[in-house]
């Protein structure tokens, strides 16, 4: 039976809808946004250069330069593009949502008032954005990259097109990085061991959905989660490595289970206009440039595991691969609820994701 935890926290929907926004776990910079840092240094070589302002919740790799593949990926798209255009252009990074939250972000993208995103589709702007979080849909890294991440992929033509209905460019896609479930007193191998647990959400359909049919959820923003594992509100979620070990949620939740049911995918996006009003030139310098920070993300991100585990053993985390059997009940209980990610994201769109990636 599905149970909710009603939670009423002020701004929670803004704060949590793609799951990823700013934690009060980690301890940032006492200057700000080190995007306005790098633009003075940046000023200063060049006076006379533009500047690009770039919003993501992305951590800053000053203030955590291991285990961060986004910001590998948004470093490298930062040098191509000032090293390309010879300096007439700095790409202003703002980390870890210090310029807007990413809903603020996604609208500023639309609205034309930023340069740059590296965020996802926003599901309550148009519900098709979902389509990458239906679970085991996305099977592994090198099969996302392949057929979604790549510049001649049917994936990337699905979400080129999705993204220009809605106004924006999308200049490449990231593969993204895969969730696993961790809790707190125990490993969870099978659905059913989700059924006494309190599993942390937030405001998306297909993940309530998901998780709401195994026992109670919880939706609550990003950056009440530390503490809420810590009390014991929420005894179980889904994050990927980075983020769990960046935050620090092993040190409240010590359990980590290679479930796997969903990736968090962000790609750099720009307003559509702003896009179309810069040189054919410029234009392929930052499709180049997006796509060099998809492969950095990619290189960072495809050997973490045995770091990773590393790092757990060092701290005493217990870590689990399930079994192919193990899986294959999550997945059948995936699939099982298909009728309801075809209605959610729409029929045509169910068919043609379901079908590229098999599923």
């Amino acid at each position: 039976m599905k149970k909710w935890v009603s939670l009423i926290v002020t701004g929670m929907m803004t704060a949590s809808l793609t799951a990823c926004g700013a934690n009060d776990t980690v301890t940032l910079p006492q200057t700000g946004a080190s995007g306005a840092a790098e633009a003075e240094k940046s000023e200063e070589e060049n006076p006379d250069a533009t500047h690009l302002i770039l919003t993501t919740s992305a951590l800053d790799p000053e203030v955590r330069p291991e285990f961060n593949p986004w910001a590998d990926g948004l470093l490298k798209f930062k040098e191509e593009v000032e090293k390309n255009s010879d300096g007439r252009y700095v790409v202003d990074i703002y980390w870890y949502s210090s310029y807007a939250t990413d809903a603020e972000s996604f609208q500023m993208i639309q609205d034309g008032e930023t340069d740059f995103n590296f965020g996802a589709g926003m599901s309550n702007v148009d519900g098709r954005f979902a389509w990458q979080r239906i679970p085991f849909l996305l099977p592994d890294l090198e099969t996302v990259k392949e057929k979604l991440a790549s510049p001649d992929s049917e994936g990337f033509e699905i979400n080129s097109k999705l993204y220009e209905e809605n106004g924006l460019k999308l200049l490449a896609q990231n593969c993204g990085l895969q969730r696993h479930i961790f809790s707190t007193d125990k490993l969870i191998k099978v659905p059913s061991d989700l059924a006494d647990e309190t599993f942390r959400t937030y405001e998306d359909a297909i993940v309530n959905t998901f998780f709401g049919g195994l026992g109670n959820i919880a939706i609550m923003p990003y950056g009440e989660l530390y503490t809420s594992l810590q009390n014991g509100l929420i005894t179980a979620t889904d994050q990927q490595i980075p983020s769990y070990i960046i935050e620090n949620y092993y040190e409240v939740a010590p359990y980590y289970s290679y479930v796997g049911a969903q990736w968090t995918s962000y790609s750099l996006m720009m307003n559509l206009e702003k896009f179309n009003s810069y040189s054919p030139e410029d234009q392929q310098m930052f499709i180049d440039a997006a796509w060099a920070c998809s492969q950095a993300e990619y290189d960072s991100y495809k050997n973490m595991k045995e770091d990773a585990e590393a790092f757990f053993d060092e701290n005493g985390i217990t870590y689990y691969q399930p079994t192919e059997e193990e899986l294959s009940q999550w997945k059948d209980y995936a699939i099982s609820l298909k009728n309801e990610w075809s209605e959610l994201i729409g029929e045509e769109l169910y068919t043609q994701v379901s079908e590229l990636f098999e599923y």
